[in-house]
Order: C-alpha cells, then structure tokens, then sequence
C-alpha cells in the first residue's frame, strides 16, 4: 500500500511540474540544459574559438557563444544578435515559437521548423531553428538571406554581421589569401580547392571564370593544380556561413613549381614519431586520405629540409617542434613501398595551429 502512495506522490509532483513549465510567460523554462548539438571544431591546439561582432560591436564568448550545427551551419544565438540589431523578441512557450519586431518589420521562426517567416513569406534555410543550452539558436545565413544583412565568416573564426546594405563596394571587393592546398574536389561546372586545412583555412570555388596562372603567368587549368602546391589566392570578401567559409576565386597564382609525379595526401594524426638514420624523422600518420590514390595510414620519412608550415601564419615550423597527437596535412609522392601501410617520402608537411 505504501509503494502505491509513493507512485502518486511522484506522478503528482510531475504533473506539477509540467504545469509550472506550460505556464511560462516569455523565455523557454529552464527545464534541463541541452547539449550543444554540434561539437566545436578542433585544431592541433584545442578548439578555434569564435567571436561575433555586429555593427562593430564585439561579443563575449559567454554573451554570444556559437558553435558548428547541421550541414556545417555556423549556429548564432538569435536573441542576443537580434537585440543588438534593434529588434524586440517575443517567445511563445506553447507553439515554440520567436516573434522579431523592429519599426515596420515582422518576423517569426519556430524551433525544428524550417519556415523562416518574412512578410508573411516561408523562407527555407535547410536548417531548422534549434533549442541549445536554454537559447534559441539559427544559422547564420538567418542574417543574410532573411534578415539581408551583410555577414562574412572569416577563417580566423570571427563572425561579422553589419547593417551596411548587401552588394556595398566593400563586400564586393577581393582579397588576397596565401597558403597551400590541402584538398581538392572536382565538379561537372568546376571544382573546389581547401586552402590552410580547416581552422584557419578557406574553401574556394573554382569556376570557368577563375584565372589560373604559373608564377611567370603561364595561363594554367585545374587539373594542373595539386595536393600541397603553395598558391596565392584573390577571392570574393563575400563568404558563405560555413566551417571553412566558401567563396569564390577569382584568381589562384601557383608560386612553386609543379611536380613531375602527382603528389598524395593524408592528413590525421601524428600517432608516433621516431628518430630514424641521420638527420630523418619518421612519422606514422592516422587519419583521412586526401585523394583515391593516397592512404588513410602512412609512414612518412621527413628530411630537415622537408618544409613544415603552419597552418594560423604560414609560417615555417621545426622539425623537432611537431608532437604526437598534432593535426596534420602530410604530402608525398607515389613511389612507396609495399608494406602496411606504406612507407613513403614527406614532400610537405602542413599543421593545424
């Protein structure tokens, strides 16, 4: 008999409680903290830390934290970004749902629907509005494409949304970023060059419009660009809201010379390194191969005059600074041998840093 009193005691707390939640006048009740959906990205160092900055107001990370969501969406806390824009939020617990009011402006979303509502228009994003850690979050293409907003993501992991009217000079304008390649991918209108890894690096779209050129400006296509090349890179300032921001290329210069043998790639983790004859070092290098031809396991012998360039600065690393458990892009050549897995020469080593 007491067990039964006790089950309706806690049946009745529960029902209790879920009263006291329903009634919640205008923030979603602080339930349970969620998880964040998507893990922060991660370099060789810890995790890149991003900071968002509107209308050249700088946030704290505890003001405004975001973090990579859904198809590798940058997720944005839409109450503080919103109120710093002007805008008044009201949050209505029964259907979930946000309202944004600033002068004539009316806008609504609904958390895990993907129906941006502007002017009584369905906006789709292919992300849906999502409940993270007691804050409405939405992606960050929410500023640009509903909003219309200028917003640029830049591979440092700063997160800039302005004011300014879409298509300014200034978004129009190019910019120039050097580095190495770090991956490529080809499509039936193009392709797709990674520049400096993920952290700190930059996707760009190569079109037929791209000017690809030799440093001595022999006109080149993109079958000619390879893994680990050194490259100048004039690109949009406009980026998509992604991890690594996308934009389009407007000019790639190859700054060193192209490889008689097609150069493979792996980049992973360095789980041993070992000293080997003379001045060699030998790395066993665990992770992702960069092309079909390339390996997921490889053991790399890297000479002192391997070049070792960070990934942050493009700036030259020692041989004896790289440590196990360091991120890493390794480029070598095709000849290899047999064993498992093989053992190769190091062309080029890159690290995240």
């Amino acid at each position: 008999m007491k067990q039964f009193k006790v089950l309706g005691s806690v049946i009745a707390g529960f029902l209790i409680a879920a009263n006291v939640v329903s009634a919640a006048p205008n923030e979603p009740a602080p339930v349970k903290p969620m998880p964040i959906s998507a893990s922060i990205p991660q370099d060789s160092y810890g995790g890149l830390k991003f900071n968002l900055v509107i209308n050249g107001k700088g946030f704290a990370p505890e003001e405004a934290s975001l973090y990579v969501g859904p198809n590798n969406q940058i997720m944005v806390p839409i109450r503080a970004a919103a109120e710093a824009l002007g805008y008044t939020l009201t949050w209505t617990q029964d259907t979930q749902s946000l309202e944004l009011v600033k002068d004539n402006q009316w806008m609504s979303l609904q958390i895990g629907q993907d129906k941006y509502i502007f002017a009584k228009m369905y906006i789709p994003l292919e992300v849906t509005p999502e409940l993270t850690n007691e804050k409405t979050y939405v992606p960050l293409s929410y500023f640009e494409k509903v909003m219309k907003l200028q917003v640029m993501a830049s591979p440092s992991g700063t997160i800039t949304i302005s004011s300014n009217k879409q298509g300014s000079e200034e978004a129009a304008s190019a910019t120039t970023k050097q580095g190495t390649i770090t991956s490529i991918t080809y499509s039936e209108k193009g392709g797709e060059i990674g520049l400096n890894g993920y952290a700190h690096g930059v996707r760009l779209n190569i079109s037929d419009e791209t000017e690809i050129v030799s440093a001595d400006n022999q006109k080149l296509k993109l079958a000619d660009l390879q893994l680990g090349m050194s490259i100048t890179a004039e690109h949009s300032l406009v980026m998509a809201m992604s991890m690594p921001p996308m934009t389009n290329a407007k000019k790639i210069i190859v700054t060193d010379t192209r490889p008689a043998q097609q150069t493979l790639g792996t980049t992973g983790v360095i789980e041993e390194i070992t000293a080997s004859e003379g001045s060699t070092t030998r790395l066993v290098i665990k992770g992702d191969k960069l092309s079909d031809s390339s390996f997921e396991t490889i053991v790399l012998n890297v000479a002192s005059s391997t070049p070792i360039i960070g990934t942050k600065d493009n700036q030259p690393i020692a041989l004896d600074q790289l440590k196990q458990g360091d991120k890493v892009y390794a480029f070598y050549g095709p000849t290899l041998t047999k064993s498992l897995p093989p053992i190769g020469q190091a062309v080029k080593i890159v690290v995240e840093n």
